[in-house]
Formats: structure tokens, sequence, C-alpha cells
């Protein structure tokens, strides 16, 4: 065995190792590294289609922050991330807790309640659409059968909004579900039949068993959840658009109309440049706000 020291890392043996990770690291460099380094590049640079890239400074940063409908991306995205992701997972969660007792059925009711999950976004979004239309969709069709007027519920922010959020959680759920449901298959019976053997209530199981034993995958299911949310684009592009208006723009659909619009890859790459200090910020508070309360348990 070759001893530790520079040897070890230089020698003839390392290299064969190095040649077993190279795939990889040709793969990360290629797709997550260079794109990365290249976003984060033109946001500092004058770039459109058939300009050379001019480096322009904080430029497009102070443009973008004084640009309104950029602002109200923003606010939109910390709602989608806040609100989706913590509904999303608490009900997950408590979903899982239900799925993981015996009952009759038990089988079939976990198989449906994965279809949402498993039905195509971009189908399941049209569907979606086409049930919230104004003139033909079935529910307005059903609320005037009952008396009651027709709803434009993509055509005003706050029906609109919440729209997004119902459609995100409803299509997501499960999977998070499925995700939590298997943390909770990891517990060992032994405590629970322990804690049942001293006394202790559902209630008192679920707080002193079940959370912190699913603490762990909790932090790092909601830390997941944020970023896959924070980038969305597909959601709101399809069933909204970004409207009415450019109300409802996160900032992936944004940066979208910035590049495949108008040609300004520069703002496109700034608007998420820009949000990189938010996500660093709302992952510190994430990972905080849960380890602060672990003392509790």
């Amino acid at each position: 065995m070759m001893p530790f020291g520079k040897g070890a890392v230089w020698g003839r043996e390392a290299w064969k190792s190095y040649l077993f990770v190279l795939p990889f690291l040709s793969i990360f460099a290629a797709f997550i590294a260079y794109p990365l380094l290249s976003e984060i590049y033109y946001s500092f640079t004058r770039y459109e289609i058939g300009v050379a890239p001019r480096f322009v400074g904080l430029k497009n940063f102070i443009n973008l922050l004084n640009d309104s409908d950029y602002r109200q991306s923003v606010i939109n995205s910390l709602i989608y991330v806040g609100i989706g992701v913590n509904v999303k997972l608490g009900l997950a969660l408590l979903i899982a807790i239900f799925l993981n007792r015996e009952f009759r059925g038990r089988s079939l009711v976990q198989s449906l309640f994965l279809l949402p999950w498993a039905a195509a976004t971009i189908s399941s979004l049209l569907s979606f659409r086409w049930m919230l239309d104004t003139d033909y969709g079935v529910l307005n069709s059903l609320l005037e059968s009952v008396g009651f007027g027709k709803i434009q519920w993509l055509g005003q922010y706050s029906t609109a909004m919440s729209i997004i959020l119902v459609y995100h959680i409803w299509k997501y759920l499960p999977f998070w579900t499925l995700i939590f449901l298997s943390g909770l298959k990891g517990i060992p019976p032994d405590i629970y039949e322990a804690g049942r053997v001293d006394g202790a209530t559902p209630v008192q199981l679920l707080r002193w068993v079940t959370l912190p034993m699913i603490k762990g995958l909790y932090i790092v299911c909601t830390l997941i959840s944020a970023i896959w949310t924070m980038g969305d684009f597909i959601t709101v592009y399809l069933m909204t658009g970004g409207g009415p208006g450019q109300s409802t723009n996160v900032v992936a659909t944004v940066a979208y109309r910035f590049a495949f619009r108008f040609g300004e890859f520069d703002n496109a790459s700034a608007s998420f440049v820009l949000l990189f200090p938010v996500m660093m910020i709302i992952i510190v508070f994430v990972i905080r706000k849960l380890e602060g309360g672990h003392a509790a348990y």
C-alpha cells in the first residue's frame, strides 16, 4: 500500500485513480462549471446577438434593480418558494405519516396518490388552463350552474398567482410524500414500541420520536425543493405566460424573456446572478430555522 504523502497524490498509482474520475470531471466542467462561469462573466458585459461582449461593470445589475418588472419577479419568486415549499413539504410529511400506518386499501391509496406526479407536466398544465378558462372552463361552468358569475382565474394577479401555487403543490406533493414515507420506513419500530411501553401517546411519539428522526431528511428536502422551485420555469410560462401583463413572472421567465425575446443575454445572465445572494440567504435561513428547533425536540 502506498503511504500517504506527496507520492500518494502524484504517484503512478494515483494517476490511474484520476483517470477514473476524469469522465465525471469532464462532464461537470462542460455542463456545470463552464455555463455557470460564463453566466457570471456575461452578467458584467454588454452582450447582444451579433455584438461582441463588452465589459460594463455593474450596469446590468443597476438596470435590473431599477426595472419594476424584474423587482416584481423577485417578489413572486420569493412567494413561490416561501409558500410553495413550506406548504408542499408540510403536507407531504403529514400525508406520509398517515400512509405509514396500516389500514385497509393502503396500497391502492398510495398508488392513486402518485398519479399527479406521474402525469405529464405539459398535459396537466394545459388541462388546468382549460378548466380555468373564463368562457369555456369547467370551473366557471359549475359556478354559473349554481348562480355565480364568471371569474377570470388567470386574468388577475391574486387568483393567477394562487393557481400557480395550487398546481405546483398538487403536482409535486406526491413526490415529496414518497420521499418522507421512505424516511419513516427507516425509523426502527423498536423505538415506537419502547415509547408505548413507557405510556407515550401518539402525539408524544410524533413529537419526540418521529420529528427528530426525520429532521435531517426534512432539511435536505427543504433545500433541494427550494432550489428546484426557484428555478421552475415551465409552470409559470405555460400557466400564465407571466400575465396578466407581466405581474406573475418569476425570475426564470424574466430571464427567458430577456434572452429569447429581446436578445439581451447580458440581462438574462444578470437576472440569475443577482439571485445568487437571495438563494444563499434562503438556504442559510432554512438551515438555521430548522436547526434552531432541534433543541425543542
